[in-house]
């Protein structure tokens, strides 16, 4: 479990992966069951070890450690910035410090398919190293004592061309030329009789090198594709005599290029074996954010494979998205395409059509590499495409390039933001590892502020680099502020200035597509729903889908999870920038106003499918224009909440400001229900705070004493005893000030409660039966019911358990009397602990079994867990340990799940299965009604 967790370091891992990665096609049966105990176990060994932190979050479960503390990390920093460094002692140095890092075969001792596959890509990632440190040893003529190693790699990789080539260098530049021809010779005999095959062309101008005694290949040449000299080609039928001298035209490669392992094995996947010509033309459309560094992925990837395109390499940037708006047309890319494969001047045709027939001639029956960089849309690329196998077409776009996706076969390549390892490689290749390590703190912010952006985070390396006596710690102060941070961005370079980028994009938008994105910028995040968008616009579904449909194309967008969109950070910044400049303040006010009542409306829709007693909100009507979810059932309602809930509580910190304070204080009081069921108690503080600053600010008293009795349970379950006991008070104060009968009730029932948390059973009985007499005194038929479960719970910790039976039984009656279903899983607890104390261990598991299925039904996680606690508990009195184990492992589960405080106590009692080594009293008396009002 720790292997799998650190080789994705900081990155979540689903439950669903980790089952694959620990047990691959044979799981346990309950798999998740299981992993959710090594999960805790796990979080125990590190938290007593002072390591790093298990942190569940949306996308799984994440080990927040520093990656120089993991070898496999700490490797690819140093053998990175080996790489940029090039042929120095610094270099020399790195590369034998990241080698001294391997220590073994990976994983040798653990047993997982997925770890298996692992190691073999890592033995592989090793191995790409050494021959890396291999080629910068050799450019610096260290002949001699690489010899020996390269042997045992020849003799051990007997096929592989790279390692043959540095071998052949190495004898010849110690002065063995015969021997160098020798090897290449048996190589060649081995490749045809094995592999029927010759040598690469690398390695036939190696060897022809060697034969001419070259006098430049020792001591400054090392065997790559990208040195000296010109492979072999086909016959030139233009008669230009280009292909003795193949177009080698792309850029240079990019310094200290960092990360995007996943999609260069995307890439070297589409392209195939080395031995395996493409039997078609292939084209890839590698599509992302504008600044995502598509144009440095499809440059670095074509340098790594040029020696696979022996006729040549070209580049052409079509400015799809120029600043100046200067789009290059399919002819004058034609042009200069056909120049760039040294066609003359005088024999290029006039017109389109017969360029394009001479473009596809020039490269029919040859194995070429075309990239085009920045292409506007798939008709502009179109006309460039050869027309024959064996070569391949590399495209970025901001544009999705579906047509030539559906087309032309055209193979997406989705390219996203750098991960936070892959950040700190990015600023550790620009600005040293030194620099970087020695302000963790400041890079932490800068990594953040960035938000993965490979433009954003190469802003900051190369002002930090031209200005070596500043802190990073102010370049990162100079990011903290997120309307500032595209001016922090900001260079008096177009191409590299974040804002000028972004504004390609935009400008090449539709004005209803540059309205939306505009109003997007009002939304918090992290991402929204359809409805959400058009509520923002005030259009129909229907349209908005069209305009969101134009932004993800241009990728100014992403559609994550279907009919889910997310913004950049940068971008969200840019667009609120441009909203504020762009739109009235009417106009942008009006905006929020759809938005928040879209999530009021929609959150009061899933609301009333979640059972419970508290007094219910009605929303004011909607404005024009807004869409509101509507929902079948309880799953749908708790399946939307759960999804939208990241964006609830940011909606809520977005307008604590007192512009929507009605919104926020109805949208807080309906999450209530939702949060304490997930045993979220933080957030419920969170939201609850910024509703009482909103009632306060509205003169609501019965308002601030309702969330003043939500803030007690919440800073009760968080452990924080005085402030419950504060926010106790002030409800009832105020209940009593504004004459507020029955919500008194329900914070005297919390009293009560409270004082059953303490030990006080005879003041918490006295308590709750004061509250059924002014229940039933006012009429009250649902909190009559609630009373009575209190009177009966607290009936039967005081040892009349029989008499705490005839008052449960009763409340049962009343609550199916009001269909107050909810309630009946604290009835049902209680009566199981009734039969429990009375010996009857069957009725007891049987009222606890319904009690967790009724909590499950609702999905109240929190209520869920506790009530399999004490269903084990009777279980064990039964003599049935098996089955507590299984309860109080599916309860451990959940706790762990919600952060539960009291997690560790249950994991202490699983692992001794003793009674009393947890202090289940106060989980057990936190059962009866009165605890949720």
């Amino acid at each position: 479990m720790l292997a799998a967790l650190l080789v994705d370091l900081g990155v979540g891992v689903s439950i669903d992966e980790l089952v694959d990665r620990v047990w691959g096609e044979a799981p346990p049966q309950r798999a998740r069951l299981t992993l959710h105990t090594y999960l805790s176990r796990l979080r125990g060994v590190l938290a007593d070890a002072d390591g790093p932190a298990l942190v569940r979050r949306s996308r799984g479960y994440t080990l927040d450690a520093d990656p120089a503390a993991v070898d496999l990390h700490r490797f690819r920093v140093i053998a990175g910035e080996a790489r940029s460094l090039g042929d120095d002692d610094r270099a020399t140095a790195l590369w034998r410090d990241a080698l001294a890092l391997w220590r073994g075969t990976p994983f040798a001792d653990l047993d997982s398919d997925w770890l298996r596959q692992v190691a073999a890509a890592l033995e592989a990632e090793r191995f790409e190293t050494v021959l890396d440190r291999n080629d910068a040893l050799l450019r610096r003529g260290e002949y001699a004592p690489l010899l020996p190693e390269l042997s045992a790699a020849a003799a051990e990789h007997p096929l592989d061309e790279r390692v043959a080539g540095q071998l052949m260098l190495a004898m010849y530049g110690c002065g063995r030329q015969a021997e160098a021809l020798a090897h290449y010779r048996a190589l060649h005999d081995r490749l045809v009789d094995e592999v029927g095959c010759d040598p690469g062309p690398v390695l036939r101008l190696l060897h022809q090198r060697i034969l001419r005694q070259d006098p430049e290949l020792a001591p400054t040449v090392a065997v790559r594709a990208d040195q000296h000299g010109d492979p072999p080609a086909a016959a030139d039928r233009t008669g230009t005599g280009a292909a003795a001298n193949p177009a080698a035209q792309l850029p240079a490669d990019v310094v200290g290029f960092t990360g995007r392992t996943a999609s260069l094995h995307q890439l070297d996947a589409l392209l195939g074996p080395a031995d395996d010509p493409p039997s078609t033309v292939l084209i890839t459309a590698i599509g992302g954010y504008a600044g995502v560094g598509k144009t440095a992925l499809a440059v670095h990837w074509a340098h790594r494979v040029r020696d696979r395109f022996p006729d040549g390499q070209v580049y052409l940037n079509l400015r799809g998205f120029d600043p100046g708006g200067q789009v290059v047309s399919p002819a004058e890319a034609l042009r200069t395409l056909l120049e760039l494969l040294r066609v003359p001047p005088d024999r290029i045709p006039t017109s389109t059509q017969a360029q394009a027939g001479l473009y596809r001639d020039r490269v029919a029956g040859r194995r070429m590499l075309v990239v085009l960089d920045n292409a506007r849309d798939a008709a502009q690329v179109r006309p460039l495409l050869p027309g024959s196998a064996g070569s391949m077409v590399v495209v970025t776009s901001r544009d999705q390039l579906a047509g030539l996706v559906a087309a032309d076969g055209a193979r997406p390549v989705r390219l996203d933001v750098l991960d936070e390892a892959e950040s700190r490689q990015l600023l550790v290749g620009r600005l040293g590892a030194e620099r970087v390590t020695a302000e963790p703190e400041a890079v932490d912010r800068i990594v953040q502020a960035c938000a993965g952006l490979p433009l954003a985070l190469a802003m900051v390396a190369a002002r930090a680099a031209t200005n070596p006596g500043f802190r990073l710690a102010a370049f990162a102060g100079e990011l903290a502020d997120m309307q500032g941070r595209l001016d922090a961005l900001a260079s008096h370079d177009v191409a590299t200035d974040v804002r000028a980028v972004f504004s390609w994009s935009y400008e090449a938008l539709t004005p209803p597509a540059a309205r939306l994105f505009r109003q997007l910028g009002l939304h918090p995040g992290p991402d929204l729903g359809t409805a959400a968008a058009a509520s923002l616009a005030g259009l129909p579904v229907p349209a908005v889908r069209r305009t969101l449909a134009e932004l993800t194309a241009a990728h100014l967008l992403t559609e994550h999870a279907p009919g889910r969109y997310a913004f950049h950070d940068l971008l969200r910044a840019y667009a609120a920038e441009l909203g504020r400049a762009t739109d009235t303040e009417p106009e942008r006010r009006a905006a929020r106003h759809r938005m928040l009542d879209h999530y009021l409306h929609s959150v009061h829709a899933a609301d009333r499918w979640l059972p419970d007693i508290r007094d219910k909100v009605t929303p004011p009507p909607a404005q024009d224009g807004v869409a509101t979810a509507t929902f079948a059932g309880n799953t749908e309602a708790r399946a939307w909440l759960t999804t939208e809930l990241p964006v609830l509580l940011a909606v809520v910190d977005q307008h604590r400001d007192g512009d929507f304070d009605h919104h926020i204080q109805q949208l807080c009081w309906l999450l209530v229900t939702f949060l304490g069921w997930l045993g979220r108690w933080p957030d419920l503080v969170t939201v609850q705070r910024a509703a009482l600053e909103a009632t306060r600010r509205r003169g609501d008293v019965l308002g601030q004493a309702d969330i003043h009795r939500n803030l007690a349970h919440a800073s009760f379950q968080m452990g924080l005893r005085d402030e419950a006991d504060a926010h106790l008070e002030q409800a009832l104060r105020l209940y009593r000030e504004a004459g507020e009968n029955t919500s008194h009730i329900r914070a005297q029932l919390y009293r009560a409660w409270l004082a059953g948390q303490e030990g006080l059973y005879a003041d918490a009985l006295r308590i709750a039966q004061l509250s059924l007499e002014a229940a039933t005194e006012a009429g009250h038929r649902v909190l009559q019911a609630v009373a009575r479960t209190a009177v009966g719970w607290y009936h039967t910790v005081l040892g009349d358990h029989e008499q705490a039976i005839v008052d449960c039984e009763q409340a049962l009656v009343e609550l199916a009397e009001v269909n107050e279903l909810s309630n009946m899983a604290d009835v049902w607890d209680s009566l199981g602990h009734a039969h429990l104390k009375l010996g009857r261990y069957r009725e007891a598991i049987d009222y606890y079994q319904r009690a967790v299925e009724r909590c499950r039904e609702f999905g109240n996680r929190h209520m869920e867990a506790l009530k399999l606690i004490h269903l084990g508990e009777a279980h064990q009195a039964a003599g049935d340990d098996e089955a507590t184990r299984t309860s109080w492992r599916q309860a451990l589960a959940i706790l762990d799940e919600v952060g539960h405080r009291d997690a560790d106590d249950l994991r202490s009692r699983l692992g001794s299965l003793r009674l009393g080594s947890l202090r289940l009293g106060s989980l057990h008396e936190g059962m009866a009604g009165p605890r949720r009002h």
